[in-house]
């Protein structure tokens, strides 16, 4: 039997408990999910109808399922949202630091198993592991999100930030940075909490750059309003950058209006310009920023990882 097969072992036996925990919580979400898109969206739906049937008349109608629909839609999506940060508690407390800090490694180093391997085992399974848990949870969670299409008004916007994450392949790119960082972390802080603690405010500044650089990593789209239609893409979009345009062409930020009649403000505009501008991501735009936002998460991970085997050469030699 391999040195890597061994390790791998050792990794799994080593981790059961936390690989049993996250089995669980993707299987409660998956069941959660599934019986969102199905039994609660019907019972949501059938609200939604009953109270666009009863429109301002003086009836009365309870829509308990689409009030759950909508909570549990906020729960679950924001569980979803906070997946990386758990990964990245779990590897910054245990990938790594925990065994270097109590000594197993350097012992199963001496016991057949090489400094690379025992990393390559580290990384490789708990990637495997992430990779199928977060990957079905967000094929789920579009599944449901999309159920709603057509059948009720109150769906969340793709756009938003929550919505988009927990939709997409960025979040389970994000999950295997925070796992690459954990590893990388733990090696140059062998000490468990406060690998923990590094890692965990690593990676959110990871997920803010990223959500930052995410809009500029696609071409947008630009549109011109009339001033009282006001900025294209507001309300269904990304939105890059806005303003006016002015009567010689050029685009301005907007000029700051603080009179209390919306008029007023739409007079002093078109004074110095002829409508608004607006720079935002279509919908259309979903899946490009989805896999640029998610390619440029991978180059990230994968030179977290580089730079791990790097640290490890060196602390062994």
């Amino acid at each position: 039997m391999s040195g890597l097969s061994v390790s791998a072992r050792w990794t799994f036996r080593l981790h059961r408990w936390a690989a049993l925990m996250w089995a669980s919580l993707v299987a409660v979400g998956a069941g959660v999910l599934l019986w969102m898109a199905g039994p609660l969206m019907d019972k949501a739906a059938r609200g939604w109808q009953q109270v666009q049937a009863c429109g301002e008349g003086p009836c009365s109608v309870r829509d308990d399922g689409l009030d759950l629909y909508m909570s549990t839609y906020d729960l679950v999506t924001d569980a979803l949202f906070l997946m990386p940060f758990l990964v990245a508690a779990w590897a910054g407390a245990t990938l790594t630091a925990r065994e270097l800090e109590s000594g197993t490694a350097p012992l199963a180093w001496t016991q057949g198993v090489s400094p690379a391997r025992w990393l390559a085992s580290r990384l490789a399974l708990p990637a495997v592991v992430v990779t199928a848990g977060a990957g079905l949870l967000v094929a789920l969670h579009r599944y449901a999100w999309s159920s709603s299409e057509g059948r009720m008004g109150t769906r969340a916007g793709w756009w938003l930030l929550r919505t988009f994450y927990a939709n997409g392949p960025a979040l389970v790119t994000v999950c295997l940075a925070a796992l690459a960082l954990g590893a990388l972390t733990g090696l140059l802080v062998p000490r468990t909490l406060p690998a923990l603690g590094i890692t965990v405010a690593g990676t959110a500044l990871l997920f803010t750059a990223a959500h930052w650089v995410m809009p500029y990593l696609w071409p947008s789209v630009t549109e011109v309003n009339d001033f009282g239609d006001g900025y294209a893409g507001e309300f269904s979009g990304i939105e890059v950058t806005h303003g006016m345009v002015t009567i010689t062409g050029a685009h301005v930020p907007t000029p700051y209006c603080a009179a209390d009649i919306t008029d007023r403000c739409e007079r002093l505009y078109e004074r110095h310009g002829t409508g608004f501008f607006s720079s935002y991501h279509p919908e259309a735009h979903y899946w490009p920023l989805q896999l640029t936002t998610s390619a440029l998460l991978l180059v990230v991970t994968a030179l977290l990882t580089v730079a791990s085997f790097a640290v490890l050469r060196r602390r062994t030699g």
